[in-house]
């Protein structure tokens, strides 16, 4: 039993971190995203926007796949306080690739807002605190209760 407490508490992270609502909130949004994101990559139909992107990537058709393995499997991972920042790891990973792709190969260098704003959520969202949450409050009950 404790070691299936443990494998628990590793995923869903502490009682804290359960109670967060605003923590699941922002999760569940950019993990879903991710997750939906990565779903229009198992699509190869060659006129599919992803499989033309990769196409002029020139790695290979397998490097769209395993791109969406990677965000599909970091998007679940990122729901769980416990796993989000194995997930975040990966998502980042993957904007990171994806901000170089366009510098570097495709040459669009206006489109890398997108892929850099998602890596922005991606670490704020997996390194945010919810103890602060708690800790903000608090010095704003205090700063009223000195202001009456």
């Amino acid at each position: 039993m404790s070691l299936l407490r443990r494998a628990g508490t590793m995923i869903v992270g502490s009682p804290r971190e359960r109670r967060d609502i605003a923590g699941w909130l922002l999760r569940f949004g950019v993990g879903g995203l991710f997750i939906l994101i990565s779903l229009g990559k198992f699509n190869s139909d060659p006129h599919g926007m992803w499989y033309q992107v990769f196409a002029k990537i020139g790695i290979g058709q397998w490097f769209r796949i395993t791109t969406g393995v990677i965000q599909f499997s970091g998007g679940i991972l990122f729901l769980f306080p416990g796993t989000c920042r194995v997930g975040g790891a990966m998502l980042a990973a993957t904007m990171v690739g994806a901000i170089t792709a366009q510098l570097t190969v495709l040459g669009n260098p206006i489109v890398i807002f997108i892929p850099g704003a998602l890596l922005v959520a991606v670490v704020l969202v997996a390194l945010r605190d919810p103890t602060l949450d708690s800790t903000i409050a608090t010095l704003e009950r205090r700063k009223a209760m000195r202001a009456r």
